[in-house]
């Protein structure tokens, strides 16, 4: 007799993860994996999701992945399945649903962040370029890269203002200053892009926003800025500005 799968998990889990206001659904079987359930929930447009997955070519093998891990289980049979998600839920309710309420009060945007920017931008940028030297794609890297290192030791509620205005000038730079560079909106996603193919081996493609953002968050402006604004220059334009081993 087949195991209801998604049932037992529903009957095991279903309490706790629906106080904590997350659904459990289902997807359909893939290659070398089958999603047994899906816990998700979304909070301030933010979506939060667990799949618990079979590891086709290691039968019985279930794993989760969170944290940046990957957590795996074992069942033989229908008995051990419920055990099995036992474990899963006794690690949820000990640990794994305290975290996912953590990870909401991290910084991210909006819906509404991303369609101001994509709307304002140009307005904010030519704005900032009056009191700020703006005058080449270095020059504004340097002048986005002091900006955001002032906000690193300000709190979220606090910094997030800046870094949004912060996006915006970035935004600006990139379409001024690198060549053949244009916007392109994200498929089915509030994300909008700044996309370049011309001369280069592959296409450039990176949401201004993220790079900022991320760049705040890591408190790292070369990782998460400076080397995603590289992969749109050429190796001459690199030679030219004197980027090729410098961050700035």
């Amino acid at each position: 007799m087949a195991i209801k799968y998604k049932k037992i998990i529903e009957e095991v889990m279903g309490e706790e993860a629906k106080k904590r206001g997350y659904r459990i659904t289902s997807h359909p079987k893939l290659i070398v994996t089958k999603p047994l359930a899906i816990l998700e929930r979304t909070v301030n447009e933010l979506r939060q999701s667990i799949d618990i997955t079979e590891d086709l070519l290691h039968k019985g093998d279930v794993f989760i992945w969170f944290g940046g891990k990957k957590r795996i289980y074992h069942y033989e049979d229908e008995d051990s399945f419920r055990r099995m998600v036992g474990e899963i839920n006794e690690f949820m309710i000990s640990e794994g649903y305290e975290k996912m309420d953590g990870y909401l009060k991290m910084p991210y945007y909006l819906k509404a962040d991303y369609e101001y920017v994509r709307s304002n931008f140009e307005r904010d940028y030519n704005e900032y370029k009056i009191n700020h030297n703006c005058s080449n794609i270095k020059d504004g890297l340097t002048s986005i890269c002091t900006d955001i290192a002032d906000t690193y030791n300000v709190e979220w509620s606090l910094a997030k203002e800046r870094i949004v205005y912060i996006s915006e000038v970035l935004t600006g730079i990139m379409l001024e200053h690198i060549n053949n560079t244009y916007l392109t909106d994200g498929l089915n996603t509030e994300y909008f892009y700044v996309e370049r193919i011309e001369l280069l081996k592959r296409k450039a493609h990176h949401n201004p926003m993220n790079l900022v953002l991320n760049s705040y968050k890591n408190k790292d402006t070369e990782r998460w800025l400076i080397r995603f604004i590289k992969d749109f220059l050429t190796e001459e334009e690199l030679r030219e500005l004197n980027l090729e081993n410098s961050d700035k």
